[in-house]
């Protein structure tokens, strides 16, 4: 705190009196801006020094430099269940959110596509031939139907504890893709049951187009056209101008950079000669695109609210196969367990959020729902089991050793079980990957990037205590699966 805001804090106190700490401590608390990248893994953003040809992104570098990086993140392999990890705390076998929400029966009332708007640029949609042999795996049992659920009504998610009616004192709002409504959940209105008081959302995957889409309005849907991530922005701008006093927590989801791939124009780049069926160089320029939005939302925000506003950004999974960069293979991104699908960029900056700084600590996604709520000053809620642990002890020493001894993450169907599709762990050297019968096991220290499975010609002595080891953490979690 600085020698200024010191004594701000204590005119408070001295001016209203010892009896009104708590309102000198409302008066003081961060804003909260979570911004959420779609499809963009670790290897993306160049302050991360991973990827072979990270796209464009100033703003996100500036972020970077005026906060704190954290470079080993496992979220979940696809978008839901690290929404519902984020939201929750906890991991996708406690809520049921193992993949994308899909099945019979599962979505809600939903129109035909919008009508196509004029003059918007060409879109290529995601060719899923190469990952559905991946997604099956999963499945367990793919002859039959699967159902995979949103989150659950009975879930306490951050906006909840956050809000004004559960005492915490923020104002909320969701805007940008949402993709964890069902009908068992509330369909349409379901971000207001999570605790929102406002919300403009995307309900599926991705935009019908990112030109002319279906918005759900505080349950109303209305067709739209124009850019999804300037709408988005447009729609941020408008809400937080709406916010005359803070505390408050805006949720801002973009749907860039996921598909359908499309080559907007970004400031002075030539993009005149990049098609949309290269994956690689339009995902580049989406990204570019979305970091041009931050900047424009941040441009938007008072330098006094921005200086009390913890900013951070997450991506939502690893990059898509058809897009990813080395040092990740093709065949090891989005939907899969390997590095390249669980690896996401963590970029934190406001107060109390040390400058410059990074971390290679072990964090998982989880961990943002108690960063947050302590930042806030809001009691995790009690009689429920947390999988999440606390970023803040590294913002007063950055290297200091991880405080988790170990990361999880995992891929299943709602109506089949974590059981019958399949996990990842990994202690500070190894890590274990199990997929019902299937099990590998890498050495994360002198292999970073899964060229060898040591258990390709047998399982050593040695090797097999490290599986048993980290099957045993596994198992003891899983004993806490969510009962449909």
């Amino acid at each position: 705190m600085t020698s200024t805001r010191r004594l701000c804090v204590v005119f408070l106190i001295g001016f209203f009196g010892l009896g009104s700490i708590a309102v000198a401590q409302q008066l003081k608390r961060p804003n909260v801006l979570v911004l959420i990248g779609d499809d963009i893994g670790v290897e993306q953003l160049s302050v991360f020094d991973i990827g072979s040809n990270p796209a464009v992104t100033p703003n996100l570098d500036t972020l970077a430099a005026r906060g704190m990086r954290f470079s080993y993140v496992w979220a979940q392999p696809l978008c839901s269940p690290t929404r519902a990890t984020l939201l929750t705390g906890r991991y996708g076998f406690r809520t049921g959110v193992g993949t994308g929400v899909r099945g019979p029966g599962v979505d809600g009332p939903y129109p035909d596509e919008p009508p196509p708007y004029s003059t918007a640029l060409e879109e290529f949609h995601e060719d899923l031939s190469s990952v559905i042999p991946i997604i099956q795996a999963f499945n367990g049992r793919p002859e039959l139907p699967t159902v995979a659920r949103g989150l659950g009504p009975d879930e306490l998610a951050l906006p909840a504890l956050l809000g004004e009616s559960a005492g915490g004192g923020y104002s909320t709002a969701a805007l940008g893709k949402w993709h964890l409504a069902d009908l068992e959940n509330g369909w349409l209105r379901h971000p207001a049951r999570t605790g929102f008081d406002h919300y403009s959302v995307l309900m599926k995957n991705e935009p019908e187009s990112f030109f002319s889409w279906w918005e759900n309005v505080n349950g109303m849907l209305e067709s739209r056209i124009g850019y999804t991530p300037s709408r988005k922005v447009d729609d941020a701008i408008v809400w937080l101008d709406e916010q005359e006093s803070g505390p408050w927590f805006l949720w801002l989801a973009f749907n860039l950079a996921h598909y359908p791939h499309h080559v907007p124009e970004v400031g002075k780049i030539e993009t005149a000669k990049i098609s949309p069926l290269d994956s690689r160089a339009a995902l580049d320029v989406m990204i570019a695109r979305l970091d041009q939005e931050i900047g424009r939302l941040f441009d938007a925000i008072s330098d006094e609210t921005l200086e009390n506003t913890i900013v951070i950004f997450v991506g939502d999974n690893g990059t898509t196969g058809r897009s990813i960069d080395p040092p990740f293979h093709p065949d090891r991104a989005k939907f899969t367990l390997y590095e390249g699908g669980l690896r996401v960029p963590i970029i934190i900056a406001g107060p109390g959020v040390p400058e410059g700084e990074s971390s290679d600590a072990l964090v998982n996604t989880t961990d943002l729902f108690s960063t947050i709520l302590e930042l806030a000053s809001v009691n995790a809620p009690e009689g429920r089991t947390l999988d999440s642990i606390s970023l803040v002890p590294y913002f007063s020493d950055p290297g200091r050793p991880s405080i988790r001894r170990w990361v999880y993450a995992d891929h299943f169907v709602t109506d089949q079980g974590v059981r019958s599709g399949g996990y990842a762990i990994r202690d500070s050297r190894y890590k274990l990957i199990q997929i019902r019968q299937q099990t590998e096991l890498y050495d994360l220290v002198t292999d970073p990037f899964e060229s060898i499975d040591l258990l390709s010609d047998g399982a050593s002595v040695a090797e097999r205590i490290v599986i048993d080891q980290l099957q045993a953490i596994a198992d003891t979690l899983h004993e806490g699966e969510y009962q449909q």
